[in-house]
């Protein structure tokens, strides 16, 4: 959804008889989406982490309003009303990221599970945004641009929503917390006449304000995922700066269709496939790693596939740029995406993988301050890839993107030296422990585990 406007002819601006449909409202559409994205997190997330709610109504009601958002697209006239139901479809559409970090901490206490588990997600939530541009590419042409919302769905707008909608609701609920304040009530009942009451202890209910504020203080307070989040984000845009630019590339120089430059852009998917087998290949070299630095284990078995993506995006960016030119074969370019794919999968699951381990059940409050990041990034960022393109050409709008991801490239490598200390001095973190010390209110595993009494 985030990607399907973004390669529609004609496009857009034009479709609505926008007066100026050139430059920044191009992208609107996929900017504003991804703006819902930064305010949808910040309610879904910490409701999710809230035993009166819990993971599976978060994502439950998501699913419901989100196939209302993409039906409603379809049929709206006004540009406005348009860009405010883009949106919309970002903010309810945004539990699946806000949460399912929480859903594999809660179902899979292995690392090295929850990590594979991790990495089909990425990889599979990626193919999405690489189908965008093909199906607008073509449908848009063929069939006119509502027909990505309208008569492709059944395909598009109601089937694959349906199906998360269909998947969710018959989801179990996953969160300790929550099955056990189900458990207490329904005992409660069955108990009435007994005389005996089974409760959950206070530290397992959080005011409102501390659950809401979660994502903030973990954004602002822990050095963690602070620079996860500057470093996620910037990559997350370039994803979005890339649509543009590859429109700029192969429809401009190379002069394709846009259909067939929205096949060509899903190369990067094959980098993304060829970074799951280098995930599965280093979990055969991580046990030695841990072994030998046993106080930065989690450093250890996320980050050096990080710090290894981080070189090769900046690689990747540098050869787009570079070789898109009149008199260089298309081929030479596009190559480029191979390695850009497997660099963006290396640094998105490492990273997402590393904040989960260090957060655990507060690991969704964790994603969403990474989420918040990375749309506030996707949604501002590619506003000013055309006027950038416009200024520098292609080559040096590359090469000032891979200059500032050479700059982020230290992030994992800063961790691998110091994670081990930062971790040691955040709140959050010491809440995890087995005795559940620090933290809100004291909550750790070992409450939660003993959280429901009988008095």
């Amino acid at each position: 959804s985030s990607t399907l406007p973004s390669n529609f002819s004609p496009p857009l601006p034009v479709a609505f008889s926008v007066p100026d449909p050139s430059g920044p409202q191009r992208v609107l559409p996929a900017s504003l989406y991804l703006a819902g994205f930064v305010f949808g997190p910040l309610v879904w997330a910490p409701l999710s982490e809230a035993p009166a709610f819990g993971r599976r109504r978060v994502l439950l009601a998501g699913a419901v309003l989100f196939v209302l958002a993409s039906l409603a697209q379809a049929v709206v006239s006004g540009w406005a009303a348009f860009l405010a139901l883009r949106f919309l479809a970002g903010v309810v559409g945004a539990p699946p990221v806000s949460v399912f970090g929480g859903v594999l901490a809660d179902v899979f206490p292995d690392e090295v599970v929850r990590g594979r588990i991790m990495m089909l997600w990425s990889t599979t939530t990626f193919v999405g945004p690489l189908v965008g541009p093909i199906l607008a590419g073509f449908a848009s042409t063929k069939l006119g641009w509502r027909a990505t919302f309208w008569r492709v769905p059944p395909l598009i707008a109601l089937s694959l929503p349906v199906a998360s909608l269909i998947a969710t609701a018959l989801m179990r609920e996953t969160m300790a917390s929550k099955i056990l304040r189900r458990k207490a009530v329904k005992l409660n009942k069955e108990n009435r006449n007994t005389g005996r009451r089974f409760l959950l202890v206070a530290t397992l209910t959080k005011s409102k304000r501390t659950t809401l504020s979660r994502p903030w203080r973990l954004l602002f307070c822990e050095l963690v995922v602070s620079l996860s989040s500057a470093y996620m984000g910037f990559v997350y845009a370039v994803f979005y700066m890339l649509l543009q630019i590859f429109s700029r590339i192969f429809e401009g120089v190379y002069e394709f269709s846009p259909g067939m430059s929205g096949i060509l852009f899903t190369l990067i998917g094959l980098g993304t496939i060829i970074s799951c087998f280098i995930f599965h290949w280093y979990d055969g070299v991580a046990p030695r790693l841990t072994a030998q630095h046993p106080t930065k284990r989690e450093e250890y078995l996320r980050l050096p596939l990080v710090c290894a993506g981080g070189p090769l995006f900046t690689l990747s960016m540098l050869w787009l740029g570079w070789f898109a030119r009149p008199d260089i074969h298309w081929l030479v370019p596009l190559a480029s995406m191979i390695p850009y794919g497997v660099a963006y999968n290396l640094i998105y699951v490492g990273i997402i993988n590393y904040v989960t381990d260090a957060y655990g059940v507060y690991s969704a409050s964790a994603h969403a301050a990474l989420s918040i990041t990375r749309s506030v990034a996707g949604a501002l960022l590619p506003l000013a890839i055309e006027d950038m393109l416009g200024a520098l050409g292609i080559a040096w709008s590359c090469t000032a993107l891979a200059g500032v991801s050479a700059g982020l490239a230290l992030v994992p490598f800063a961790f691998i030296a110091y994670g081990e200390r930062i971790r040691a001095g955040s709140r959050l973190s010491a809440a995890l422990k087995p005795n559940g010390g620090g933290g809100e209110q004291g909550e750790g595993p070992a409450r939660v585990a003993a959280g429901l009494s009988a008095v």
